[in-house]
């Protein structure tokens, strides 16, 4: 079926893309076959499909696909070189429920994370080594971001993550969990090897410019430290919860 670019479903894929949201209809974004194929896999129900003309159809089941004609596709693309295939998916809602859902728990708590591409590699990063939910705090890029989607490689699809919490209502909650709240800082007296990760543990990524404030380190349980060469003053966000949660997983299977 043919679709013009005045229509309403690509006009509310481009308000979506934009804002890097759901559509008003709770509809989710995904741009390239890859992604796609990932989607359903995951068990994520496809809905529409917008294809530019000429451009392969993947191996999905949507339920409607619109051919758009290049003119019209380039007003709703989120990345530079397009491979012409853009389709809205149900994302599964996750709930504070999934990210208490298994014990000992292991949590990414992101505290105000601006970069996109930091978010999705971590909730990647996240599924790999076991940890059992992200919950992002107010000032936390959105999951719905483009760059997020496609930074997790498809681990939005399944890895339990919430948004929008403060964080004294996640302090709140861990606390009432029994869940201790981890931070890092270079000035730490002990090293994340020295922590027991087989104990229910929430790690709290700080601010890529900015690393954890006064009050976030006040606020944790425990401080640790990723021992490396005083000659590099920090690492990247991504990088560090990679470490830690690498760490913490050796600890879980031994």
């Amino acid at each position: 079926m043919q679709i013009g670019k005045h229509s309403r479903k690509l006009a509310a894929l481009r308000k979506a893309t934009k804002h890097g949201n759901l559509t008003s209809d709770g509809l989710l974004p995904i741009e390239g076959p890859i992604l796609l194929e990932e989607a359903q896999r995951s068990g994520i129900e496809i809905v529409d499909v917008f294809r530019k003309a000429g451009a392969p159809m993947p191996a999905v089941e949507p339920d409607a696909i619109f051919e758009v004609s290049e003119e019209a596709f380039k007003t709703v693309q989120d990345t530079e070189h397009s491979q012409g295939i853009i389709a809205t998916v149900r994302p599964r809602q996750y709930t504070l429920g999934d990210i208490f859902a298994v014990s000992p728990e292991l949590i990414m708590v992101l505290g105000r994370l601006q970069d996109p591409g930091n978010v999705g590699t971590i909730l990647r990063i996240g599924e790999s080594f076991g940890a059992t939910g992200c919950i992002a705090l107010r000032g936390t890029v959105s999951f719905y971001n483009g760059k997020v989607v496609r930074a997790s490689a498809g681990s939005v699809f399944r890895f339990p993550h919430i948004g929008s919490e403060t964080l004294d209502e996640t302090v709140s909650l861990l606390r009432s969990r029994r869940i201790g709240l981890i931070g890092t800082s270079p000035n730490a007296a002990d090293t994340i090897e020295q922590w027991d990760w087989r104990k229910p543990s929430a790690i709290l990524i700080g601010n890529e410019g900015q690393g954890l404030d006064p009050k976030e380190l006040a606020t944790c349980d425990k401080v640790l430290r990723i021992p490396h060469k005083g000659t590099v003053e920090s690492l990247n966000s991504a990088i560090a919860a990679a470490i830690i949660l690498y760490e913490a997983s050796k600890h879980r299977r031994s």
